[in-house]
């Protein structure tokens, strides 16, 4: 048998005297006497008189690796059992997926010979992958029973002062998402307070929850089968969303009493990402709502069903900008039977990271001002954009009710007609032209068996030899196209570019900058002088047209504040050429077309229409390109009768209600 630590032998002085009834020999034998019957004593117990009691080590680290594994089936426990402790201990960290911590022991604490010991554990847990870890320590109260060690279960060994009804959870705390601003700083997408209306299911099940929920969906505008359905798959404790609405939203005016009597209706203030209205800027600005299965796949752990991200627009492109980086908080959780939170306490917290305001070039003046012109186009498809000359910000851009949300000021793809002759004019320059060169304008021109003619109220008297400058005023087809063997399809495309045409253009979306296919057929190369054929252009493209003849130089727009420039064309605008331009399109006001604007101060302007569809005689696009001061803008009607009366009012308009704000 092993020997124990030596505790020492003599308990009284030695005299060298006798004082007992046994000397010499004979005391000397009965003490062996006396020793040898306690050692066979002894082996017969099967231990030794010289052990020591056994040490805790062992058991405190077997609590350790218990509290990491969840398995407490070699743990002596006080107070519990194995089995519930390695039941509590799982259910403990059930929200927590799987992360589980790295527990040691890291000191002990026993005193030789006591029955009492405690050890300090150390738990660490990875939260997240970056961020400082959670760490802490815990003791373990330790008892000697019948020769073993036993630990005294506490539900505070695992996370500090966890309680018996507690369990652990994660919940990731974002950040406020942060504001998309105008030049000035001003909030354009900012939180703001609306009502969250919808069904209840607490308060209203089975059949009558359906029915609440079509008399709900038809006080608010929505599809009542759709929302039924929703309101039917959802569980039997959840409020189903119907619509968000702002405070001043004209339903909550009109059926706010009637939505208050829908048994399970509910209305939940609570704050949005939303706009300065409904329809500001919406196809460019876009929305937040909850990451689709796709979003949150992509996003690689970043993101989790539930959180809020940008769904499109801007709010999608810089979505990582807008939204930061969440944060973690490991909480203690008390639920009652139902499995609802009764409370919650947190324990460790890691803080979000704020995201960044995003500035876009708009102005809240312009872009009200150009929402205000189309509100009321509700026939056709409408648009407005409207440039800064000097640096190329686009400071509206606007779409009409009929546009259904689409991205047509931006990114529309549809034949430019006559406002492209600016491009046309840019190519005769540089072969030579000048404002006053005259050019053929006939009634019609025949281009490999295609007649080209001019708009039916042509004026008469603006026929024969006129000056291109007179060509472009009254927007004569044919001279134009009269150049078709003089000017190559590689001219045209030139010039385009040289206007800015033609890049790709990364806004929220794919921008649309224009496009001029090559072609070798002589009729579409003929077309592509008047902005047909195959030309096409959106409402930024003629803004960015007409923006660098006013500025001499090739624009390049701007949406996002500090977002890369896109680079010069091979042949840039030299503004010589861009004074011929000017002097023609100042002619379109004196004389031509553009008439009609000279009473608001502009300067420049063009007209056009291109012919599109089946029908006979067919229908056309019409558009109307304006320049004042600092400011270019396009004006854009799908269906019309000419650019003066489809498209200018829209300028007139835009311009009156620009100079009242």
């Amino acid at each position: 048998m092993p020997r124990g630590p030596r505790t020492g032998s003599h308990t009284g002085p030695r005299t060298g005297s006798h004082t007992g009834p046994f000397t010499g020999s004979r005391r000397r034998s009965f003490v062996a006497t006396a020793l040898s019957g306690a050692l066979v004593a002894a082996l017969g117990a099967g231990c030794s008189m010289f052990d020591s009691p056994p040490e805790p080590n062992d058991a405190a680290r077997a609590l350790a690796a218990a509290l990491t594994s969840g398995d407490f089936a070699n743990v002596p426990l006080k107070g519990t059992t194995g089995a519930k402790a390695g039941a509590f201990v799982k259910a403990a960290y059930k929200g927590l997926d799987a992360l589980r911590p790295t527990v040691s022991l890291s000191e002990l604490s026993h005193a030789e010979g006591s029955e009492k010991a405690t050890a300090t554990l150390f738990t660490r847990w990875d939260v997240s992958r970056t961020g400082p870890d959670w760490t802490y320590e815990s003791k373990a109260a330790m008892t000697l029973v019948d020769g073993a060690w036993q630990v005294s279960w506490n539900p505070a060994l695992v996370a500090p002062q966890l309680a018996s009804d507690e369990t652990l959870t994660i919940a990731r705390k974002w950040p406020r998402r942060a504001d998309i601003v105008d030049p000035t700083g001003g909030k354009i997408m900012t939180e703001r307070e609306v009502a969250v209306v919808g069904i209840d299911k607490t308060k209203v099940a089975g059949g009558e929850a359906a029915a609440s929920a079509r008399r709900l969906a038809a006080l608010l505008g929505i599809d009542p089968t759709r929302y039924a359905a929703k309101v039917g798959a959802a569980g039997a404790r959840a409020f189903v969303e119907a619509l968000t609405l702002r405070e001043t939203d004209p339903v909550i005016e009109k059926n706010g009493a009637a939505i208050a009597k829908v048994k399970g209706a509910l209305t939940v203030p609570a704050m949005k990402v939303l706009g300065p209205s409904r329809g500001f800027a919406a196809p460019i600005l876009g929305s937040v709502g909850e990451a689709t299965a796709e979003q949150v796949k992509a996003s690689k752990g970043i993101l989790e069903a539930g959180d809020s991200v940008g769904t499109n627009g801007l709010e999608f492109r810089y979505d990582e900008q807008l939204r930061g980086t969440p944060g973690l908080a490991v909480q203690a959780v008390k639920r009652g039977a139902d499995g609802s939170v009764l409370d919650k306490r947190e324990l460790f917290a890691e803080q979000s990271t704020e995201g960044q305001p995003l500035t876009i070039t708009l102005d809240p003046k312009a872009q009200s001002a150009a929402e205000a012109t189309l509100a009321k186009q509700t026939a056709h498809p409408t648009a407005l954009v409207a440039l800064r000359v000097s640096t190329g910000e686009i400071l509206a851009a606007a779409v009409g009710p009929a546009a259904n949300g689409s991205t047509l000021a931006l990114a529309g793809k549809v034949a430019p007609g006559s406002t492209f002759k600016i491009a046309s004019s840019l190519a005769n320059v540089r072969k030579g032209a000048t404002a006053d060169t005259t050019l053929p304008c006939t009634e019609s021109l025949t281009v490999n068996g295609r007649r080209f003619s001019n708009y039916t109220t042509y004026p008469k008297d603006k026929l024969g030899d006129i000056p291109m400058q007179t060509a472009l005023a009254f927007s004569c087809n044919t001279a134009f196209i009269s150049q078709h063997e003089k000017v190559s399809q590689d001219d045209l495309i030139a010039a385009a570019q040289s206007l800015g045409m033609g890049d790709k253009l990364d806004l929220p979306f794919t921008g649309f900058l224009g496009s001029v296919p090559p072609t070798d057929d002589a009729v579409e190369h003929a077309a592509s002088f008047i902005g047909q054929g195959r030309v096409e252009a959106s409402p930024l493209t003629m803004a960015v047209v007409l923006a660098s003849v006013m500025k001499g130089q090739t624009l390049r727009p701007q949406l996002v504040a500090g977002a890369p420039a896109l680079a010069n064309p091979a042949t840039p605008l030299d503004p010589t050429e861009a004074g011929v331009l000017r002097q023609e399109l100042r002619a379109v006001v004196d004389e031509g077309s553009g008439k009609v604007l000279k009473p608001l101060g502009v300067e420049y302007a063009k007209t056009g229409t291109a012919e599109f569809g089946t029908k006979n005689p067919p229908d056309t696009h019409t558009w109307m390109v304006a320049g004042r001061g600092d400011i270019a803008i396009a004006a854009y009607n799908e269906v019309g009768d000419n650019g003066v009366t489809g498209s200018a009012p829209f300028i007139i308009s835009f311009l009156k209600a620009y100079d009242l704000r």
